[in-house]
């Protein structure tokens, strides 16, 4: 930080004020202060401005040309100082025809001795772009701006599409200035003669940016740049959405059902995808369809895709005495095992689309209640069965007897009814009718002769 130069001159600076206190201006190399000054943006003081296109390609639309801008200052005092004051400058000066700096008095903020004698603090402006920038070529027409810095980009091979689709930032430097006023000793409580002191920061930079925004549809109407094949190069797939219908479902399986794809995108033209089914043995073939847009435009395409899915065979699991275990809830081949309700089938499918770019859906789970099965290779031995979900009746009792009401199965295990067979009698339940035998003599009497 140097000493104020004495060649410099302020307009409205109060340095008359100073002078006229009759203190002597020090020549020493401000012994007291230590100060600061930087430009710190926020997102509400953004230091941006933004320039959009016209429908004739050129950046024309300037929303609005007031930059809003935020500054932070520090000031650390080796001694404590008197009337202590400040003034921060923002943008260029304009040079009048007696040669001195001037400034606006929009471009001025003074500090006051409270300010100055703290440790820190921040100040936001709002100034036209006009204030930023000194006079010339381009000046303030923001505009400008963006048409040089696209000629450059062109010039280094970029095209126009390129260039009007991507958009791109200008950034300048605007001056950042801070200029102080302080007084040491004179006091009763010091023995330090009255003096007067100055300093300021100067070339400081304060960078502002031009946002010149792209736009992808205007870029393709003013410039669609065509492809080997004489296709619009600005086709693209932008979005891949993949649905069940439905999701979950129940019934006799086999058991089908549908994936809606859609591919939305800009433009149109040729798309090749797949369906992948997510863990399991392989992918299908891959397949092409169209999306059917015009350049620049957006364009949408609905793909259908049916499966078809029912329980893989495992094998039959036996438990003590022919009857089956009780079910586990254990994933095989990709399903889980057999519940009382019947067999849950559970799948996952991506959408994949890989021209003319790399688009994806998110995972889709599809699950499928089968509650009875046709044409399953159960036991894995090449016998083919139906399997029914009804439970099998008991066999009638014997004698005409009609046996209790089936129970429901006990939850630790399951039984399976066996095939009603003729049992040998037992003592206990069935009682036989006695055989005849030959009269007794002593029930049966003749008579005499």
């Amino acid at each position: 930080m140097k000493a104020f130069n004495s060649g410099f001159t302020l307009s409205n600076l109060g340095l008359a004020l100073l002078l006229a206190s009759g203190a002597a201006l020090a020549v020493d190399d401000n012994p007291a202060v230590t100060a600061t000054i930087k430009a710190e943006p926020n997102a509400g003081q953004s230091h941006t401005l933004q320039v959009k296109l016209d429908q004739k390609g050129e950046w024309a639309v300037v929303p609005s040309s007031t930059v809003k801008m935020r500054f932070k200052y520090t000031h650390q005092w080796k001694m404590q100082p008197n009337k202590p004051w400040a003034r921060i400058y923002v943008g260029e000066a304009k040079i009048p025809k007696n040669g001195e700096m001037h400034y606006d008095n929009s471009q001025m903020f003074d500090l006051s001795a409270a300010q100055v004698q703290a440790a820190s603090g921040y100040l936001n402006v709002n100034l036209p772009f006009a204030k930023l920038v000194g006079d010339g070529i381009p000046g303030a027409n923001i505009a400008t701006y963006c048409g040089f810095e696209k000629q450059n980009r062109l010039k280094q091979g970029k095209t126009l599409n390129q260039v009007l689709r991507q958009g791109f930032n200008v950034k300048i430097d605007s001056p950042l200035r801070m200029a102080g006023f302080y007084q040491l000793g004179g006091g009763p409580h010091t023995s330090r003669p009255p003096s007067s002191h100055q300093y300021h920061l100067w070339d400081e930079k304060n960078p502002v940016t031009i946002q010149c925004l792209g736009n992808p549809a205007i870029a393709d109407q003013v410039d669609p740049p065509k492809g080997p094949q004489g296709l619009a190069a600005g086709f693209q797939v932008t979005e891949v959405q993949l649905e069940a219908q439905p999701a979950k479902s129940k019934g006799v399986c086999p058991l089908e059902v549908n994936l809606k794809a859609t591919i939305k995108g800009v433009g149109g033209g040729q798309i090749k995808y797949w369906l992948e089914e997510v863990g399991g043995k392989g992918a299908a073939l891959q397949l092409t369809s169209n999306l059917p847009g015009q350049v620049g435009e957006q364009s949408v395409r609905v793909i259908n895709q049916k499966v078809v899915l029912k329980p893989e065979s495992k094998p039959q699991q036996q438990g003590i005495g022919g009857f089956q275990a009780k079910p586990q809830q254990q994933e095989i081949g990709g399903f889980k095992a057999n519940t009382p309700q019947g067999t849950l089938v559970k799948r996952s499918y991506r959408f994949h689309v890989v021209a003319p770019n790399k688009k994806q859906s998110s995972v889709v789970n599809v699950e499928v209640l089968c509650t009875s099965t046709l044409n399953v290779d159960v036991g894995g031995n090449g016998n083919k069965l139906q399997m029914d979900a009804v439970k099998p009746e008991p066999p009638k009792a014997p004698l005409g007897i009609k046996a209790n009401q089936p129970q429901p199965p006990k939850p630790t295990l399951k039984l399976q009814a066996p095939q009603p067979q003729p049992e040998p009698p037992k003592p206990s339940l069935q009682i036989k009718a006695a055989e005849p035998q030959p009269p007794q003599p002593a029930l049966q009497l003749k008579s005499a002769p």
